[in-house]
């Protein structure tokens, strides 16, 4: 009887107990440098379901979910985000991490931030897969470090110029064509000494500018004998005003090169004048004024407006494409207006410069097909192109696809959905009834015509195995690109680096047929430059993905140019 009374004890205490809570997730492992391997102390890691850049994500986050589709994978949940820092040996630990997919990235001051590339059984679609008791123990993380190049400015006599503007560029492809873009900057010391570096692996073309930047600053009096004025302008090395004639540095990993002596040149300037005025027509008389080339920030130039009828005077620009910003102080908020302006040999004396009305515009979101997508708090932004610069303007998706985008302006914008849901493809962008993807969405005659977007939902998946002389290939670029040349948007086109096993796999690939490549290096965005592609035609691969198809291919890698 004590038997059954003891067994019949240990049974209800059992019974009672609350079941085995699941084992926690673990991820764990090290951060090294990708030069020398050394381990890296104070490394800042981010393990999150959220794969929008920071700066997106916070004004995401303003209007609503940031990711809806992790959410709809957990409803009720919103993303997830773990942190840790790195301490001796470079290691690191994330305790208690939820299960969910999540991107691991890191930064630490001097290196480039990174985003781990997960392999094995724990990697989907360039996410770790965590699920309840995983633990994942062994990640090495390899950052990148930065390189510097550095020098001194002089003029054209020789002395050091303090306080210029020295700009490290480089270029890349958007809007089909290659432009310039600014990478790090920084002034010139009292011995006309700088130092840039914060400079990724690459090559780059240094500028100095003199600095023009103080709004508050007096104009200087033209010529008193109306002679054409002159003034020292940006500068390329090695000592040339045209970037055509100019000599690219290449920088290496971790590389700190010095000794670069660039000295200032002179060459024509002119001047610019005008007024500012408010949507009324009324001028403006406590604003901003700033001046500014989009491939060359050391060029920028600022006023300060202080008279009621809103004028302004601006000298020492080189003729050339500008954008000309006007902030208006209000009484809540700055009220900011941007517009494109030429500035000819002759300058320019009567610019009118100011607010225009502004409009709203209804738009829609469907999902072509029956999957069930969730909608609700998908953040749209429209935002202005390169060559017609306009502030971006944000909004939200309702759960039944609809949005308001308020304050436009009247003007060309490109229509961005910073995260599509996972499953789907963007489709089809329409402004009244127009087929606009790829194209921008032109405001200028007004706000009435509606915008339609339609998500595909029958995207297939695209695999390959990137080789060399039967060997995989880690690090390739992939690009699948559509086989119509007049296709080729960055919304059309498909890219991933491959594995240490040369493999990359894309997924939710509109259907259709494609060219597919893969290079050991090349510029972002480059393959949409139709004259870049063409001498690879006969490298490419063909490929037609199916509705919800799968397809493989075996690529041979295109080699860099040596």
């Amino acid at each position: 009887m004590r038997t059954f009374y003891s067994t019949l004890f240990v049974l209800s205490t059992a019974l009672a107990q609350s079941p085995t809570a699941p084992k926690p997730i673990v991820v764990e492992g090290k951060a090294v440098s990708s030069v020398g391997a050394a381990p890296l102390r104070k490394v800042e890691l981010k393990l999150t379901t959220s794969d929008l850049p920071e700066g997106m994500e916070a004004m995401a986050a303003m209007f609503g979910s940031a990711n809806p589709a992790a959410a709809a994978d957990q409803p009720n949940s919103k993303d997830k985000t773990f942190s840790a820092t790195t301490g001796e040996g470079g290691k690191f630990r994330f305790d208690q991490v939820e299960p969910g997919d999540y991107f691991l990235s890191a930064k630490r001051t001097g290196y480039v931030d990174g985003r781990y590339k997960p392999e094995g059984k724990y990697a989907v679609d360039g996410k770790l897969r965590l699920r309840a008791g995983d633990s994942l123990t062994d990640v090495e993380f390899r950052l990148v470090p930065l390189g510097a190049v550095g020098g001194r400015v002089l003029d054209e006599d020789g002395d050091p110029v303090s306080g210029a503007m020295v700009v490290a560029q480089s270029y890349y492809y958007g809007g089909g064509r290659r432009r310039l873009q600014p990478a790090d900057s920084g002034q010139t010391t009292d011995r006309g000494e700088f130092r840039l570096g914060k400079l990724k692996p690459g090559r780059y073309y240094i500028s100095v500018s003199p600095s023009n930047a103080n709004p508050l600053a007096e104009t200087p009096p033209p010529p008193k004998d109306g002679s054409p004025e002159t003034g020292y302008v940006s500068t390329y090395y090695p000592n040339v005003t045209d970037i055509g004639q100019a000599t690219a540095i290449g920088v290496a990993a971790g590389a700190d090169l010095s000794g670069y002596v660039i000295q200032l040149r002179k060459s024509k300037v002119v001047r610019i004048k005008g007024k500012a005025v408010d949507a009324d027509g009324k001028p403006i008389g406590n604003a901003m004024v700033m001046l500014m080339s989009p491939e060359n920030p050391g060029s920028m130039r600022m006023r300060m407006l202080n008279n009621s009828e809103g004028r302004f005077e601006i000298a020492g620009v080189e003729p050339g494409s500008y954008i000309i910003m006007t902030t208006q102080m209000g009484e809540s908020s700055p009220s900011i207006h941007m517009q494109p302006l030429v500035v000819p040999a002759e300058g320019l004396d009567n610019v009118q410069l100011g607010s225009q009305p502004e409009g709203t515009v209804q738009g829609n979101i469907m999902v072509a097909g029956d999957d069930k997508v969730a909608l609700k708090g998908l953040p749209v932004m429209l935002a202005g192109g390169e060559d017609a610069p306009t502030m971006p303007v944000l909004a939200t998706v309702s759960e039944s696809g609809d949005f308001v985008v308020k304050k436009l302006a009247a003007a060309p914008y490109n229509f961005t959905l910073p995260h599509l849901p996972d499953g789907t493809y963007l489709k089809s962008v329409q402004l009244g009834g127009r087929e606009r993807l790829g194209q921008t969405l032109d405001f200028s005659a007004g706000f009435a015509a509606p915008v339609q977007i339609v998500l595909g939902t029958d995207g297939g998946e695209f695999e390959a195995t990137v080789s060399r002389d039967d060997k995989p290939v880690a690090d390739a670029t992939v690009v699948l690109l559509a086989a119509d040349p007049n296709g080729r948007f960055p919304e059309t086109t498909r890219t991933g680096e491959s594995d240490s096993a040369g493999h990359v796999r894309m997924k939710d690939v509109p259907p259709g047929d494609y060219v597919a490549f893969a290079w050991e290096e090349v510029e972002q965005g480059e393959w949409l430059d139709a004259g870049f592609l063409k001498p690879f035609d006969n490298q490419a691969t063909r490929v037609r993905i199916q509705p919800k198809g799968h397809e493989k291919a075996q690529l041979a890698v295109i080699p860099a140019a040596k």
